[in-house]
Order: structure tokens, then sequence, then C-alpha cells
């Protein structure tokens, strides 16, 4: 190779070195100026998110009537855009009751948002929520308290002058008289409370009613809406033999004289499932057998006689043996998590008191041959035994059997099929009820005026008294 070619190479390999060098630099300063920008716009988020929490803190003290103004500091939003829209976000609180709705609350609750490049933080209806990418969630909750069976629902609504303020701090005010307590007719009898919330961070909502609603909690993603049913406890009367839910859910296909009239029966009433109301029986009864060794992991075995108390099995139950329950102290609870079989059994209340005996059963009821459920006494007291069930009634009764049930019967989850010789006197609760043979159907009128009160809809907790109010304030910033 010739001395020039030598040197032209040298210079080519240096400006190549070089050309590599300026391209890894551009490179790398691109790539940190991307990753800068990334952790300054997260510090930022991450200030306003703190800032915005501690205004919805002041926000609610000040929202409740516990301080007349709070200033506020949300830190640096220079990164970023505030945005205040009164009209962004909406709650509806409504009372279902068949057909019939009655509306509590229905109003915008506005929105103060920073709108940074990666994320948004927002204080709406006296919670904070975030969005980032395409789902909201929640920063801090809002002033939503559900205790046992009342839910106190106290709105607070966001309003003020500017749209885009320029700084971050300010005074916030109560409004006192755009403020207002909804009248809700407490306590309440049958229905739902729907909360329904609309808005852009639904999901945020969303995910705070499942831990903190205990009712049924939807999201409705084409609207943005997130949904909270709380059903009210009702009252069960027990007016007739015989309630159905099917609209044709009574027949009769055997002797004539069994047929029950049209006065004896109601067919298309909706009645609230008992599931509710067996869970809570069997969280509070689980373990407590009262010291009684007759009751077994499978059931009664020769139990003889039951006095006062509660006695749970945890799964299907069968009984051996003749039972009686001597509940002059006080009634008897039965709780069975499980289907209860009650066989060719005699279950009997042998006292004179009003007392009597309930049983929750979360599987099916079933009696064989000449089971009988009752009293001692030559009266029929079908109040004195009550049963609350889950799923069927008399499942395994198409054969000849001949069971006594003198009763009320809650089992409107079941659709009842019996061709053997049963006879039914109290009041019956079912989804369908077709019986055959010699089928023996009546009523105890010592049941009318007899009230229940049933909770409702299966993982639906009970919701008595609802406090709802709108509680506005008003954000001034400074200028």
């Amino acid at each position: 190779m010739q001395r020039s070619e030598r040197g032209q190479s040298e210079v080519i390999g240096v400006v190549l070195l070089l050309g590599i060098t300026i391209a890894a630099v551009t490179v790398t300063v691109a790539t940190g100026s991307a990753a800068l920008g990334l952790v300054t716009d997260d510090a930022r988020s991450a200030s306003v998110e703190n800032g915005m929490s501690q205004l919805s803190s002041q926000s609610s003290l000040v929202a409740l009537g516990e301080t007349d103004a709070r200033r506020f500091d949300l830190g640096s939003v220079d990164g970023g855009q505030l945005r205040l829209d009164e009209n962004a976000g909406r709650v509806e609180v409504r009372i279902e009751n068949g057909s019939d709705t009655t509306t509590t609350y229905d109003g915008s609750i506005g929105t103060l948002e920073y709108v940074g490049d990666r994320r948004t933080v927002a204080m709406q209806g006296g919670g904070v929520w975030a969005m980032e990418g395409d789902r909201g969630r929640m920063i801090s909750p809002p002033e939503y308290h559900y205790r046992g069976e009342t839910l106190t629902f106290p709105i607070v609504r966001v309003t003020g002058d500017e749209s885009s303020p320029a700084s971050g701090t300010g005074v916030v005010r109560r409004n006192a008289s755009a403020s207002n307590v909804t009248g809700t007719p407490n306590p309440l009898r049958n229905g739902t409370v729907v909360v329904e919330v609309e808005s852009e961070y639904y999901e945020g909502w969303y995910d705070f009613f499942v831990r903190r609603a205990d009712g049924t909690v939807t999201k409705d993603d084409a609207n943005q809406t997130a949904t909270a049913r709380l059903v009210v406890p009702e009252e069960v009367s027990f007016e007739r033999t015989l309630t159905v839910g099917q609209s044709d859910g009574y027949s009769h296909q055997g002797n004539p004289n069994g047929e029950l009239n049209e006065s004896e029966y109601v067919s298309g009433v909706s009645s609230p499932s008992p599931g509710p109301l067996i869970e809570s029986s069997i969280e509070s009864a689980a373990g407590n057998n009262d010291n009684t060794s007759c009751v077994t992991s499978s059931g009664f075995d020769d139990c003889d006689t039951l006095r006062t108390g509660t006695y749970y099995i945890d799964g299907d139950a069968t009984v051996d043996g003749n039972l009686d329950f001597n509940t002059t102290d006080g009634n008897i609870t039965i709780v069975v998590d499980g289907d209860f079989d009650v066989g060719n059994s005699e279950l009997t209340v042998v006292d004179d008191s009003d007392n009597g005996v309930k049983y929750y059963v979360n599987g099916s009821l079933n009696f064989q041959g000449d089971g009988y459920v009752g009293t001692a006494n030559d009266d029929i007291e079908a109040e004195r035994n009550q049963f609350y069930v889950n799923e069927g009634f008399l499942d395994n009764s198409d054969g000849d059997g001949n069971p006594t049930i003198e009763a009320i019967v809650y089992a409107p989850n079941a659709d009842v099929v019996t061709k053997g010789n049963p006879t039914l006197r109290g009041a019956f609760v079912t989804r369908s009820l077709e019986t055959g043979g010699n089928a023996n159907v009546e009523y105890d009128p010592d049941l009318a005026g007899l009230e229940i009160r049933v909770t409702g809809g299966s993982g639906q907790n009970a919701i008595t008294y609802l406090h709802v109010s709108e509680n506005v304030i008003e954000i001034d910033f400074d200028r």
C-alpha cells in the first residue's frame, strides 16, 4: 500500500470514530433528557398528590362545618396545568323498590385536576384520584362511611371562579347557603339503595366501592360509571298459605281436595334471598354447640333433648333419632352450613312457652318417610318453628313419603316438586310448588299480621339508615 493511501485511511478512521462518539453522546443525552423528564414529571405529580390529599382533608373539615376556611398549598404546579370544572363528575343516590324509584340526590360534584405529562391528579367528591394511562385509581378515599346498617355520604361539591388557575395556593371556604341535607325517611323499608358515580375516575371509585360498599358493585366502561347497590331489609308478611315467586308457580296434580284455592296463595311475588341472613348466622354460630357432645360434624346423633342455645354443623347434617326441643329458657337456633336432612325423624318443641326454634340452612331442607316438625301441643303453632333455606325444599320427596311440617318455611329459591303425601301446615315461601298424591297444604291463621325482617340479595348486606348531604366548598386561588 502506498503512503498516501495509508494517510487517507487514518483520516477516515478518525472521522468514523468521531461520528460514532457524537452519535453515542447524542443518544445518551436524548435518553438521559427523556429519563430526566419522566423523573421530573413523576416528582411533580407526587408532590401534587400530597398537596391534593392535604387539600382534600382540609376541604372535608371545611365542608362539614368544623372550620370556616383553610389555606392550602399544592406545591409546584409549573410542570402541568390546573383545571377546575364545576360540572365534572356526577353522583346519583336513589332508592329502587320494584317499579318505584325515589331519587335522594342527583347532581354534579365538580373536580379540581392537575394535568401532568404522564399523570393526572384530581380531587373529586371528597377523595383524591389519579389517572395514568387509561385507568383511574384512588389515592385517598372520599367521605363515604358504611357502618353496620347505616350509610353516611356527605357529598363534597367543588366550586370556584377560576377554571385554569395559575397558582397552586389559595383558600378553601364553605358555602353554607348552597349546602343542604337531603330528606330521606328513616328507617328505610324495602327496596335497594343505589349509589352511582359517573366520572373519568370511575375505576378508582369502583375499586373503593368494592372494598367499602359491602354490596353488589358494578362498573360500566362505556358510560364511565361505578355503581354500588345496598339492599334494604324487607319485612316479609305471611298472610297466605303459599307465596311463590314465579307467575304460574303453583300447580296440583293429585287429589282435588288438596288443591289450594286462589285466595290461599299468591304468585309472581319477588321475595328477598335469605342468603345474607344465613351467612350472618353462620359467622356468629361457627364452632358454637353449647357443649353438647351429641351435635357432631355430621348432625344430631341421638340428642334426645336440646335446650336453649345455638347449635352449628359445618356441612351437611342429618338427624339420628327423634329430637325434642325445650325452649322454656329461650329460643333455640340451629345453623347448618350445607343440606339438612330430617329423614324419618321427629323434631318437636315440647314446652308451652312462646319461644321456638329457628333453622338457618345454607343448602336444602329434606324429609323422608314420616318425618315431622311441630310442637307437642294439639294446636298448630307454626310460628315456633321457622326455617330459612338458601336452596331446595323437599328435594327428595318424589316417592310415597308422608312428612308433616308445621312451620314457616322461607325458601324463595326452591322449586318444589313433591309426588308424595306431605302435610304442610303454616306458611310457605318458595319459587314454585308442584304437588301430587294426597298432598295437603294448610294455613295457620295465627300467622296473620306476623312480619319477619329479612335482608335480601345474595352477597348483599342490608342498609336501614341513609344520610346523604350536599356540602359545597369554594376554592379561591391566589393570583
